[in-house]
């Protein structure tokens, strides 16, 4: 990091102080009378030691600090703030940048753009033929050779804390990644209906896509989940259901064995058709990381916490994209 002070180049049609510096490398605090620069490298370095290292924002200053000067380190000037604010910047315009939108300055991200899609997920014309019903209807029970898979879980671990103020946060990827629009996912709670439900299963003590409408999804209480959810659906204005969608319920490997006997027959993975050799828990592996910023995330505000949980699942889905296999091969 460089602190610095400089009035810049004034010259009859010279770029505003602010892209004077970007072009050299430095990232200002302020866009209208920058004294607080941040070079390009220390940023990057701050973003990969927060995904990889799970560095706290204070952590990381203070070890500026003490690159900075090892004997005196409180005599380096404090720009934690700053720090925080530059690099949730520097974050939104990289994402940007890696998804297509760093130099398109007449529209930007909708909803979901700036989300890695799956590879391994059927997509006719991708992954798959675009008549793959004629090319696969040969083949006994060919469905299965199409059917999406979604696992379901909640982490209990990723609370949030209420914010004093919520009218003064500012969005900055609001519903662009992983996490829905924070508009309509309060317009939904305010909407649905809660209803208590007995479990049927005594012994649990657990607390679309171009014609492809066969869906298996797997939930630690998919045998209850199941029962209702299509009417829940209905009942909801801000959800639907592609048409033709069959779901086919099924419950992890995991959390089978607290059910009663009357659900393995039923919802083991072991006897669905198409399900493959899966566990149906890989969501358990993923919270395991993702729980080591939780507690640094829980007092954020809503954008920025919402910003963090997002670089982390498009880190962990990036990893799972470049590990699927060297070699992608196309019919």
């Amino acid at each position: 990091m460089t602190i610095i002070y400089s009035s810049g180049c004034h010259c009859p049609g010279s770029n505003p102080q602010h892209l004077q510096l970007l072009r050299a490398g430095l990232f200002p605090a302020s866009s209208t009378w920058p004294r607080t620069v941040f070079t390009f490298k220390v940023l990057d370095h701050f973003l990969i030691d927060a995904l990889e290292c799970k560095t706290l924002a204070r952590s990381f200053f203070e070890k500026l600090t003490w690159l900075t000067n090892n004997a005196f380190p409180d005599t380096v000037p404090d720009h934690y703030h700053e720090l925080i604010r530059v690099s949730r910047l520097w974050r939104d315009l990289k994402n940007q940048k890696w998804f297509g939108f760093g130099h398109d300055m007449d529209s930007g991200p909708g909803p979901g753009d700036l989300a890695i899609f799956c590879p391994s997920c059927p997509q006719p014309g991708i992954n798959m033929p675009l008549c793959w019903e004629e090319k696969y209807e040969r083949q006994v029970d060919y469905l299965w050779l199409v059917m999406k898979r979604f696992v379901v879980d909640r982490n209990f671990t990723a609370h949030h804390m209420n914010m004093r103020q919520p009218e003064l946060d500012i969005f900055l990827s609001d519903g662009l990644g992983y996490i829905v629009t924070e508009r309509e996912y309060q317009a939904h709670l305010a909407s649905a209906t809660e209803s208590k439900e007995r479990s049927a299963c005594s012994n649990h003590q657990a607390h679309a896509a171009n014609g492809i409408d066969n869906s298996l999804v797997i939930y630690d209480v998919g045998c209850q989940w199941n029962l209702h959810f299509a009417e829940h659906i209905n009942n909801c204005s801000g959800l639907s259901l592609p048409d033709n969608t069959e779901i086919v319920a099924a419950v992890g490997k995991f959390h089978l064995s607290a059910h009663k006997l009357l659900c393995f027959a039923r919802y083991s993975l072991n006897f669905i058709v198409g399900a493959g050799q899966v566990d149906g828990e890989i969501l358990e592996t993923l919270w395991a990381p993702f729980n080591k910023i939780s507690p640094t995330a829980r007092s954020m505000s809503q954008a920025h916490h919402q910003e963090i949980l997002d670089d982390h699942m498009q880190n962990s889905n990036w990893k799972k994209l470049v590990g699927i296999c060297e070699w992608v091969y196309l019919e």
